[in-house]
């Protein structure tokens, strides 16, 4: 098992909800396994995107654990967590400094994670989402929004991570990119076995990605079943 939560609740500070604030996600109980795609369904302000920054290591728990490979992890993740579990968020302009080319920001993850880095190998690895050189020497702002999130599922798997927490990272595109971005995620899980946290309001795209999901509504997080 690759992460597990156990009684994962969080709560927002708000003057006008009395001292118990905002009650977001309450004693959360879930496990992902490696290769397999979870779904977190539910509608807006159902709570499923707080429990994915939690997953990510984003956002720290009121109370409850996260488990990874078995083990209680700390907020923010260090070390193997820290690399092993990346978020790709539903506007992947935040990803990127609006003031820098984008060959800033993709050399990012190299550096910091002291990865071999060159200019051939940052093109080969673009390539393959169907990215060029030229794109990179351009600002967040004069790319297409495929082309961004493109270049930020890019910047993610550069690092090889054992989840991938997905925040609805198709429901900003039109329907001919959206597909490209699914099948360039399915793609890249059948090759390296990745498992990914699919966070979604729609049902139809749930079901058909999903091998398990957990419906989300107002902060509770059940279990529906098992994809036969």
């Amino acid at each position: 098992m690759l992460l597990e939560t156990k009684q994962l609740t969080k709560r927002f500070r708000n003057p006008g909800k009395g001292p118990g604030g905002v009650l977001a996600v309450s004693q959360a109980n879930m496990t992902l396994n490696p290769g397999e795609t979870v779904g977190l369904f539910g509608d807006s302000g159902s709570g499923k995107s707080t429990l994915g920054l939690m997953l990510a290591g984003l956002l720290r728990p009121t109370s409850g654990e996260i488990l990874y490979r078995g083990e209680p992890v700390r907020m923010p993740y260090r070390g193997a967590c820290r690399r092993n579990v990346q978020v790709l968020f539903q506007h992947p302009e935040v990803s990127f400094n609006p003031m820098l080319p984008l060959i800033r920001s993709m050399e990012e993850p190299y550096r910091v994670h002291k990865l071999p880095y060159s200019p051939e190998i940052l093109h080969r690895d673009i390539a393959r989402f169907g990215l060029r050189p030229e794109h990179m020497q351009r600002l967040p702002a004069e790319l297409s929004g495929g082309e961004l999130q493109r270049a930020a599922l890019a910047r993610v798997l550069v690092l090889s991570p054992e989840v991938l927490v997905l925040d609805e990272p198709t429901s900003m595109l039109d329907v001919i990119t959206q597909a490209q971005m699914v099948h360039l995620l399915q793609e890249y899980q059948a090759d390296h076995d990745t498992a990914y946290v699919f966070i979604t309001h729609n049902r139809t795209l749930c079901d058909s990605l999903c091998n398990r999901v957990y419906r989300v509504d107002q902060g509770v997080v059940e279990e529906e079943g098992v994809k036969s």
